[in-house]
């Protein structure tokens, strides 16, 4: 890298940072609260993590979720864990499909949690309008069904799909079901993700809770070139929430709309709820998404489980279901696989 070129460019680069740093009026969008309405709760919460070694003619991955429970005033518990290693083929499409395999295994571990365990909420590592955008952006119905497409795949197969997982989760196994044949996978894959999402709604979906630590949407601010999370950062100073918008009465950009009326095929979506929360006068703010509109109460409970202002149920998560590389050279070792990876053989 040339220093010298960038040492030229820092005048330019500076006046546009400090181009961006206009103040934006956000008192008609901002409550001030010190959220001290709190009362029994019991949350759960948890993260998922993939990681993979490439080989020639196939990856070896390795795939887990862990969960965890903790009510208002009590000492956090785990709640369920699980892990996945094994070999993908056919070996293409296989970043996006270990992040389905992480995605479904997370959704298997809240409904589980809803079924097994007595909790008000569940807070999801992530926003809920990804959930909704992972629906139609992944898989191939020609793979299965001509002149098909991915609604009507699922509703022909939602019933088997069902019934395997709830098999599963009767075993406290939260795997990638595995027992279709090639090519019919990539599909299946994607017909399992909308079968558990749609499970989760249909029967808990007030009870689920998106919680983020980014955001680069322009709602509040439509009109301004910074996402909102980046003008709420700048401007709030006490702790407060901002007055949730529903994404789904609002019209906003094409993007949006056309996620939410996309989704709408294949459920009936009333309410997408967005906004940012502030639990700690020194901490940072969260993205917050959920299909009931959050109140004082809510955000009080939230609070008495987190530390820095952010859940510690999800830190916890986070910090404990990571897979380091070197637990995945460990991984291919115990298995026996003496093969160079995609790595090795670029760099000799």
């Amino acid at each position: 890298m040339d220093f010298s070129y960038i040492l030229n460019k820092k005048a330019k680069i500076q006046e546009k940072i400090n181009s961006l740093n206009k103040n934006m009026d956000i008192g008609e969008h901002w409550i001030n609260d010190n959220f001290e309405n709190s009362s029994n709760c019991v949350f759960a919460g948890g993260d998922g993590s993939f990681n993979k070694i490439d080989y020639i003619d196939y990856c070896l991955y390795s795939v887990g979720t862990i969960s965890y429970i903790n009510k208002t005033g009590g000492k956090i518990e785990e709640s369920i864990k699980h892990w996945d290693t094994d070999i993908m083929l056919p070996y293409k499409y296989v970043s996006n499909r270990l992040r389905l395999y992480m995605i479904n295994m997370e959704l298997k571990a809240i409904l589980w949690n809803f079924i097994n365990k007595d909790i008000d909420y569940y807070l999801f590592d992530g926003s809920l309008y990804s959930l909704l955008i992972q629906t139609h952006t992944y898989g191939a119905p020609h793979n299965l069904e001509q002149n098909s497409d991915l609604t009507s795949c699922y509703n022909s197969h939602k019933k088997e799909l069902m019934e395997k997982i709830y098999a599963q989760l009767n075993n406290n196994d939260l795997s990638p079901i595995y027992d279709y044949n090639e090519d019919e996978k990539i599909l299946f894959e994607q017909l399992e993700y909308i079968a558990l999402l749609m499970e989760i709604l249909k029967n808990y979906k007030n009870k689920l809770i998106g919680i983020s630590k980014t955001s680069k949407m322009s709602i509040y601010f439509e009109n301004s070139n910074m996402p909102d999370m980046g003008i709420f950062s700048k401007e709030v100073k006490n702790t407060g929430y901002s007055k949730p918008i529903n994404l789904v009465e609002k019209q906003f950009n094409e993007g949006i709309n056309y996620t939410i009326n996309n989704f709408k095929k294949l459920y009936p979506l009333e309410n997408l709820y967005y906004g940012f929360l502030k639990l700690d006068n020194n901490s940072g703010l969260t993205n917050i998404t959920s299909f009931c509109k959050l109140d004082s109460e809510f955000f009080s409970n939230l609070k008495e489980i987190s530390i820095s202002g952010y859940p510690y149920v999800l830190k916890k998560s986070h910090e404990t279901v990571k897979i380091s590389n070197k637990s995945m050279e460990l991984c291919g070792k115990l298995l026996g696989i003496n093969k160079k990876s995609d790595r090795d053989i670029i760099l000799h």
